[in-house]
């Protein structure tokens, strides 16, 4: 037996279990499992955020972003495309590539997002520990910069949303 196995153990995440994090405007976040139980390979948060709720536009330097939608759907937005999705569908959102998505229709957004190599993981809990709110930019970028995430531009507009359901990209 190595070192490495020697140290590690099987892990299991209820779905019951606690610690759930909201932010201010009803993102609510909870790690699964952490880049440590993976040795700085990954991370997984189980994440719901309220109907029409989107983030901005950004770009993660670290981690390839990986959803698992189980309830609501989203428009998604890159430069070079644009699409949709829906509950049991899976997205990869690339590292280095902008990107952002938006719930529309009646239905809250939960899915299960995986980063890898989990940097992102701190995102929500340093959000919350710090007690921002939406109107506090500056720290809200300086919080997203230590998560490995670039902050580009504004979430989708209603406009866009409608834009993309048309099937047609948004610059």
């Amino acid at each position: 037996m190595d070192s490495i196995s020697k140290t590690r153990t099987v892990r299991v995440d209820r779905v019951e279990a606690s610690g759930t994090i909201r932010t201010a405007w009803g993102e609510q976040s909870r790690t699964r499992l952490s880049s440590a139980d993976t040795l700085g390979t990954l991370s997984i948060l189980d994440y719901r955020a309220p109907a029409n709720f989107g983030p901005p536009r950004h770009l993660h330097r670290v981690d390839d972003e990986i959803f698992l939608l189980m309830q609501g759907e989203l428009v998604l937005w890159s430069p070079e495309k644009c699409d949709t999705a829906k509950p049991g569908d899976l997205v990869l959102l690339p590292k280095g590539v902008p990107h952002t998505w938006r719930a529309y229709g009646p239905d809250s957004v939960h899915m299960q997002v995986i980063a890898s190599a989990g940097k992102f993981e701190s995102f929500f809990e340093d959000i919350v520990w710090q007690g921002l709110t939406a109107d506090k930019i500056e720290a809200l970028t300086a919080v997203a910069a230590d998560a490995g995430m670039d902050l580009l531009g504004p979430p989708l507009s209603d406009e866009d949303v409608t834009t993309i359901l048309a099937g047609a990209r948004v610059a």
